[in-house]
């Protein structure tokens, strides 16, 4: 794996120092770094433990749980991603106490975000795919930008939440993509977002 992948890899996590302590910064980072370099996608059906947050990946996800500091808070995140097309892919999510102003957070994780990747162009949409329901708040963002190493980088990525249970479910899911091919990059990364299916 390039220098290049696992650094677009870390750039999620080292965005977040508003809500995360140090010790995610390279949670993302050790996920790739776990998986071996594949040429192709091949599409796969994949859930987050212990959740019911189910979506699909094109290469076989590694996993990580860390304990991290959010919102005051200790919790666990739990991250499952991969490298495949020169691309990097991965689902991060986290609960919080129902009480907890998760449009806020959401908002700071999705601000600090563009704000590492240096985001020069940014478009940003309500989020709502038909067989979610109805998600107060859900954003999808395609951003240019550029990796810590200043190569360009695009970036896809949705940010939602909902109610599980007694508490509220925080959800990240993100591709990082090279420049070229674009109109390929559209479709896989539609394919990926629209794959992300709850309980």
């Amino acid at each position: 794996m390039s220098r290049k992948t696992a650094v677009d890899a870390r750039v999620d996590n080292q965005a977040m120092p508003k809500l995360f302590s140090c010790q995610v910064l390279a949670l993302l980072g050790i996920v790739v770094g776990l998986s071996a370099c594949q040429p192709s996608l091949n599409w796969r059906a994949s859930q987050l433990e212990g959740t019911g947050l189910r979506f699909e990946l094109p290469c076989k996800p590694d996993r990580v749980a860390r304990t991290v500091n959010m919102a005051g808070q200790a919790l666990e995140l739990s991250v499952a991603g991969c490298e495949a097309g020169d691309s990097v892919w991965a689902v991060m999510s986290t609960q919080v106490s129902a009480s907890a102003d998760r449009s806020d957070l959401l908002k700071g994780w999705r601000q600090a975000t563009l704000q590492n990747m240096r985001a020069s162009q940014s478009n940003e949409a309500p989020w709502q795919p038909e067989r979610l329901g109805i998600l107060p708040g859900a954003v999808r963002v395609k951003a240019q930008g550029t990796s810590l190493q200043g190569q360009a980088v695009i970036a896809q990525a949705v940010w939602f939440s909902h109610l599980e249970g007694d508490s509220v479910r925080l959800v990240h899911a993100v591709v990082y993509q090279n420049k070229t091919n674009r109109s390929s990059h559209d479709q896989s990364a539609d394919q990926f977002l629209e794959s992300v299916k709850l309980p």
